[in-house]
């Protein structure tokens, strides 16, 4: 589910993504590094897309064109937390 990485509302997917959309509850830029699915902090750029250019403020509003929405990392890595400690639970 894509979600805004700042306040981790959920965005619907029907909503067109562009460089001046804000989230609807708390107004940080949608177009940006950390709502992106590429964003791959070590990596290059830190984007898995290995763009040519460096964008330095990962929270603002940028102009790349790999922009994808991406699902909130941390609802991700709170339900990897959560499956982990499930499989040490159950395991013997």
């Amino acid at each position: 589910m894509r979600s805004c990485s700042f306040c981790s509302t959920k965005i619907d997917s029907a909503l067109s993504i562009g460089y001046a959309t804000l989230c609807s509850i708390c107004s940080e830029p949608l177009h940006s590094c950390v709502n992106c699915r590429f964003y791959s902090p070590g990596s290059y750029h830190d984007c898995a897309e290995h763009v040519e250019e460096f964008i330095s403020d990962k929270k603002k509003a940028n102009y790349c064109d790999s922009f994808v929405m991406g699902c909130n990392r941390q609802s991700k890595k709170t339900s990897d937390e959560a499956r982990k400690k499930a499989e040490a639970l159950f395991s013997f």
